[in-house]
């Protein structure tokens, strides 16, 4: 894909070079955003003048408190997360077992939320951070669904190489196109998706999405559960998956119903 024309493509290309990443310099953006120097430097600069950028004296940039600001409104704003909370919060107290919230955006899984399971040991996910979805069990699920999908970011493609290959990440990642369509066959037949190390090494997940498939929460958010590969019960796992995801539904529906009686 080439370098976007619009100033807001550029812009968000720019902003989006910092996710998850420290300091950057100016060759730094250039060189990750394919950005001609002068127009990558202008809008470094207009940027950091209104905030949206922070720049150091030694010329570097990261995000600014105008970032952040607009971050945590959408948090506070968000029903979802609200209503999540709660629930997963309880989830993994009860089982020791880590819980994630996410959602499909261009062919990657963004996890929104997490809470960390005594039992599950250190698992390798963080919140905002981005997967290619056929590799995530919480990915999976949301885009077996897609085909009554309501929201036009979730069926748009599996992320995939340069080469057009389908995206790995380990020796367990799926890799041929049959294989994930047979995969997302099983997922809307179980109703539940399953990560067998195929996103991170040893790391297992059960995901399901939250709400009926034709709604937005069912296929905008999941809920996935996560430990190491040995120690998840797959089958086992997926009914309370489930009561967890419909708790979380269920207080989204009466949120709704009271912001709009």
């Amino acid at each position: 894909m080439g370098v976007p024309v619009s100033v807001v493509e550029r812009i968000a290309l720019v902003l989006e070079t910092f996710n998850g990443a420290g300091p950057l310099t100016l060759a730094h953006v250039t060189s990750r955003t394919g950005l001609p120097r002068s127009s990558a430097h202008r809008l470094l600069e207009q940027l950091a003048t209104v905030g949206w950028l922070s720049r150091s004296p030694a010329q570097t940039y990261e995000l600014g408190v105008k970032a952040y600001e607009t971050g945590q409104a959408a948090i506070n704003q968000n029903r979802l997360l609200q209503g999540a909370r709660p629930v997963m919060r309880a989830f993994a107290q009860r089982t020791g077992l880590t819980i994630q919230l996410a959602v499909v955006d261009r062919g990657d899984t963004v996890y929104l939320a997490k809470f960390n399971g005594r039992n599950s040991g250190p698992t390798p996910t963080a919140v905002g951070q981005r997967i290619p979805a056929h590799l995530t069990a919480v990915g999976k699920v949301q885009l077996a669904l897609a085909e009554t999908s309501r929201n036009p970011t979730v069926g748009c493609g599996l992320a995939r190489t340069h080469t057009g290959e389908l995206a790995r990440r380990t020796t367990q990642s799926i890799a041929k196109d049959a294989q994930i369509a047979q995969e997302f066959a099983v997922t809307r037949e179980r109703g539940a998706a399953f990560d067998r190390g195929e996103a991170f090494s040893g790391v297992g997940c059960v995901g399901v999405s939250i709400g009926p498939p034709d709604h937005d929460y069912g296929n905008l958010a999941g809920l996935s559960v996560s430990a190491p590969v040995t120690a998840l019960d797959y089958r086992k796992l997926v009914g309370p998956v489930r009561i967890a995801a419909r708790e979380i539904w269920d207080r989204c529906v009466t949120a709704e119903l009271a912001a709009h009686p």
